[in-house]
């Protein structure tokens, strides 16, 4: 068992080193680009508590990429008129030209490395991901 394990940190790590070469996300920090995706994709409003839930991150460090993504006018924090205590996290529309931009030229990339396969070989690579993804969730949590 430790050399397939030694051979799936060895594929991580060259899938690792081949994505960080292309600089996917290069105009925002990753977090702040992960959250994007996640408001961009996902429901348009959630919470914090929702966020660290979905990336896993911890709440002081949800905290200051939020507030952070606040003073760049890349999000917007909006109090629920049902209940005060909720405050509903969102893209701001004005802005999010930003976030669209970086997530253009990653799909560009992704296309490139996507062309070199062909549609039964793509499905499994995405088969695969979604294993380890859930693996990897599971371990953690």
């Amino acid at each position: 068992m430790t050399e397939i394990n030694e051979n799936i940190l060895s594929s991580w790590i060259r899938v690792m080193l081949a994505i960080d070469s292309q600089r996917l996300i290069k105009d925002m920090p990753f977090n702040e680009a992960v959250i994007c995706n996640i408001l961009y994709h996902g429901e348009k409003k959630m919470t914090a508590t929702d966020l660290c839930e979905i990336t896993g991150m911890k709440k002081s460090q949800m905290n200051r990429t939020l507030t952070a993504m606040e003073d760049k006018g890349m999000i917007k924090r909006e109090r629920s008129l049902n209940d005060k205590r909720q405050i509903y996290i969102s893209i701001d529309e004005n802005n999010k030209d930003i976030y669209m931009k970086m997530h253009e030229n990653t799909l560009k990339i992704v296309e490139k490395i996507a062309s070199k396969l062909d549609k039964k070989e793509l499905e499994e690579v995405i088969r695969v991901f979604n294993l380890v993804a859930e693996a990897a969730r599971e371990e953690t949590e």
